[in-house]
């Protein structure tokens, strides 16, 4: 399934195609017998992440209906969450590691650059020391899927309230505009919208560093990227490029956020359980290691965030809807 909206078609219209066709991608991929829990829940909860967006595109054409739906949607995620965030620290473990080894692979190559420049502090670390670090990632993995029950139950509740949701769609309505042409009307402000807050959380990011804003920003960036592929059809080519320098952004601080989780863990199973001194001395090594990645992903952020955003918000705005408005004529000549 494409994520776009076509400018040959009624916004509202095309809401209702891409809900019905997200929420039926969301069923089959719990449905599958084949499939991996976990990667059923993934693909699950991306599917919701995609209506989010959608419906925030929509959101000043139809506030009641975003209220209603986007919490919706959310709540049915946030039901899941329990199964997929469990593997979320181990699977960012295993990445600063192997991200610690390339940055060594390549000072010992050819020490060039930033990233060369940049020693890794896991370089002295016996892999014993950092062996029991991981041991205990997985044992709180294990523990948290123990804890979260009947998987299978959860993912038939989450089908249940999809096949609920689905029936909803036929009424989903956004407001009237006086022509058909100016369809963008129902588009634009909410693309503005999420641009523009998107933009200020870059600025409160850097300029009051936090994991709250850096994760804020994050989820901006994500529902920019998402209404960029949208609303693609207005000028394929151009969005696509637009489109690959959001997705690296996002990227970026993705990766910067399972940091931040990931030491909210240790700091966690640190006050539950102790560890020696042979553990704390590999935990504070890997920690200094996962800072020196934060600071590099963060600074690379910094430099690709200010050309995603470097637009003002209306002139974002006005420039796709220009693409859209001629995109829409063309569809009609055909």
């Amino acid at each position: 399934m494409r994520f776009e909206l076509q400018p040959s078609e009624r916004p509202e219209d095309g809401l209702r195609r891409l809900a019905k066709a997200l929420i039926d991608d969301a069923i089959a991929q719990v449905e599958d017998p084949d499939a991996e829990s976990e990667d059923a829940v993934h693909e699950a909860r991306k599917d919701m992440k995609k209506l989010r967006g959608l419906l925030r595109l929509v959101r000043p054409a139809a506030p009641d209906l975003y209220k209603a739906e986007n919490r919706y949607f959310r709540d049915a995620a946030a039901h899941l969450a329990v199964v997929r965030d469990a593997d979320a620290a181990l699977e960012t473990f295993d990445s600063v590691l192997e991200r610690a080894r390339m940055t060594m692979s390549v000072e010992d190559a050819a020490p060039v650059g930033d990233e060369a420049d940049a020693s890794s502090l896991l370089d002295d670390t016996e892999p014993i020391e950092l062996a029991s670090v991981r041991a205990r990632l997985v044992d709180y993995r294990d523990e948290a899927h123990a804890g979260a029950g009947d998987v299978q139950q959860r993912l038939d509740e989450f089908r249940a309230r999809m096949l609920e949701a689905r029936k909803r769609i036929p009424e989903w309505r956004l407001r009237e505009t006086d022509a058909s042409e100016n369809d963008f009307r129902l588009l634009g402000p909410g693309l503005k919208k999420t641009y523009k807050r998107g933009r200020k959380a870059m600025g409160r990011a850097y300029d009051e560093p936090s994991v709250e804003a850096f994760h804020d920003w994050r989820k901006r960036t994500k529902y920019l990227r998402y209404q960029l592929r949208l609303l693609r059809p207005g000028w394929p080519k151009l969005l696509k490029a637009q489109d690959r320098a959001v997705k690296e952004l996002q990227s970026l601080l993705g990766d910067d956020h399972d940091l931040a989780v990931l030491e909210g863990l240790l700091n966690h199973l640190r006050e539950d359980a102790p560890a020696s001194g042979v553990e704390y001395e590999a935990e504070r090594v890997l920690r200094a290691e996962m800072r020196r990645q934060s600071d590099l992903l963060r600074q690379r952020a910094r430099g690709l965030g200010e050309m995603v955003y470097a637009e003002r918000p209306k002139g974002l705005k006005r420039r796709l809807g220009a693409y859209w408005r001629q995109a829409k004529r063309e569809a009609h000549q055909d």
